[in-house]
């Protein structure tokens, strides 16, 4: 009978795609559902979740697998279009670079490249005080310092932002995939001791232009380029009516990514959703509830920090 259905609705639906369910991927915290390849079950063994998330029932929240009660590492929203989720990186002065690392640079996710790093704590020489790329207007990071009360009351106003600007859209490095993520190595060149918080440049739901303090932006990838077992189709790991696009990772290695077709929703993924037409938006996003997660810059100031807009570049959530 189930045989039976599914012929009808291929006849009837050429262009859909059906995957099969995601095997042994468990994608549910309490009431909240992540897209695949994420998960809470298994770690890179037969259907198990490709990148491993943690799950705090009692909030219902998806975590980074090493984030703890005094360090937390929430997920606030997917977006499978791109290939980008973001992480809450509340104003800390006791999160060590090290910490901060091991935290964010996981099994198939990083930081990416549209997100600026702020450090914290004998940053270099005195002379490389507050010298950065990012012009922070001087109020807003005031209130960053002060929030988490840094060099004890919040005197130690010393800071650095640490960049590595995306790829132009339309250049081959873009195209290849290159250049998406943050590169440690700069980050441990400034010789700070404590991540203190990052921002994204971004669009608001109304198209304004503003930067978003207390957040990171991270990209995901599978192993293995489109050629090597993740392309499309039969074999593949994305689905029939995605695309496959390589991304060289932090390592070097290279990755890949699957989005559906525009029009389409879904995952991409052939052990997940996959893609299909469900007659509503094709925006392919899972929020977690983003609102209040960090301190919100708008016009304005982005206005003062158009050096940040420009090695950031742009992406709306």
């Amino acid at each position: 009978m189930h045989q039976l259905v599914f012929l009808l609705l291929s006849l009837f639906l050429p262009d859909a795609t059906f995957s099969a369910p995601a095997g042994l991927c468990n994608r549910q915290c309490s009431s909240t559902t992540v897209p695949y390849p994420f998960g809470f079950s298994g770690g890179g063994g037969g259907s198990d979740c490709p990148i491993l998330l943690s799950c705090n029932a009692t909030t219902s929240t998806a975590l980074l697998p090493r984030s703890t009660a005094a360090a937390p590492y929430p997920v606030l929203s997917f977006n499978a279009t791109a290939s980008t989720f973001l992480v809450s990186l509340a104003p800390s002065c006791g999160r060590g670079v090290a910490e901060a690392r091991a935290a964010l640079d996981g099994a198939g996710y990083g930081v990416s490249s549209r997100t600026g790093l702020f450090l914290h704590g004998g940053c270099g020489s005195s002379s490389n005080s507050n010298a950065s790329s990012c012009n922070v207007p001087s109020g807003v990071m005031s209130a960053i310092l002060r929030t988490p009360q840094c060099g004890g009351g919040g005197n130690d106003t010393s800071w650095m932002c640490v960049l590595s600007a995306p790829p132009a859209p339309g250049s081959p490095a873009a195209t290849t995939g290159e250049g998406q993520f943050l590169r440690w190595d700069t980050v441990d060149a400034a010789r700070c001791q404590d991540a203190l918080t990052s921002a994204v440049y971004a669009y608001t739901a109304q198209g304004v232009p503003s930067i978003e303090f207390g957040i990171a932006e991270m990209g995901w990838w599978l192993n293995g380029s489109c050629n090597s077992g993740g392309g499309t189709g039969t074999g593949g790991q994305c689905a029939m009516n995605a695309t496959c696009q390589d991304v060289q990772t932090p390592s070097g290695a290279w990755g890949h990514r699957c989005a559906c077709a525009d029009g389409m929703s879904g995952d991409g993924f052939a052990a997940g959703d996959g893609c299909h037409y469900d007659g509503a938006t094709s925006e392919k996003t899972w929020p977690l509830g983003l609102e209040n997660a960090y301190v919100h810059v708008t016009t304005h100031h982005v206005h003062a920090s158009n050096r940040l807009q420009e090695q950031l570049g742009t992406r709306s959530y």
